[in-house]
């Protein structure tokens, strides 16, 4: 966690939201691993923990999985979204 890209999402300035369900109106469930709610601006970024030793091989599925999460949070009329996925056994990654 002293990675410098991911060190401002370790403060004060964040409501944290974590595994918490998200049910869509077609009633699919999204739990991402954490959503951050600044609380100076309308910006929210969603973090995803990732353990998997072979990122290459997985990286798309991760990609998606985080896309997803934001368009659920595009349905609700949030459009300052972050994505934020870190492979714990690797280089971070921020997209």
């Amino acid at each position: 966690f002293n990675h410098s890209e991911i060190i401002p999402l370790f403060n004060d300035n964040w409501e944290i939201k974590t595994e918490k369900e998200i049910l869509t109106p077609r009633g699919r469930t999204y739990i991402p691993d954490r959503l951050m709610f600044s609380k100076n601006s309308d910006e929210i970024v969603i973090v995803d923990y990732k353990t998997n030793l072979d990122k290459e091989k997985y990286r798309q599925k991760h990609e998606n999985q985080i896309n997803e999460y934001a368009e659920v949070l595009k349905m609700m009329g949030k459009t300052n979204i972050r994505k934020v996925l870190i492979y714990t056994a690797d280089p971070i990654k921020v997209i």
